[in-house]
């Protein structure tokens, strides 16, 4: 399992509970309105036009519903975190601290991590060095 800029999360999280329940579809929002834990270093006004024309909506039900885990198992599959908007250490960190947003982390049993500095979408601000990575990890065989 390869994650990019975010990793498991606890069973039970909710990613906006707030949600109004007749929202159907969530747009991309405009860009300045992000929180800095969505930096968009590493992206250009070009890139972020492409960007905009490309994403579709998030649905409303998956980003309000409780995320149901209930397979232990999926603690042991080998897992790498790659790193862009924070660096693995602090990342390591806050999972060792409970930290919600990384606490899951904690628990997995084969974990590998990779620094990969950038914002959060490194496919858009980084995408060679992505692919590289994901192919690498893809290839092994241990």
């Amino acid at each position: 399992m390869v994650w990019v800029d975010s990793g498991p999360v606890v069973p039970g999280s909710v990613f906006a509970p707030d949600l109004p329940e007749g929202v159907t579809e969530l747009p991309l929002p405009p860009f300045d309105a992000f929180p800095p834990q969505a930096s968009l270093e590493g992206l250009t006004a070009q890139v972020l036009e492409r960007f905009r024309a490309r994403a579709v909506p998030e649905p409303g039900p998956v980003i309000r519903q409780p995320v149901e885990l209930t397979n232990d198992a999926r603690r042991t599959v080998p897992t790498t975190l790659v790193c862009c908007s924070l660096p693995s250490a602090q990342m390591l960190e806050l999972a060792r601290a409970g930290h919600p947003m990384f606490a899951e982390v904690a628990n997995l049993e084969q974990l590998d991590v990779i620094d990969l500095p950038t914002g959060h979408w490194p496919m858009w601000s980084r995408p060679g060095d992505l692919a590289q990575i994901i192919e690498s990890e893809a290839s092994r065989t241990d």
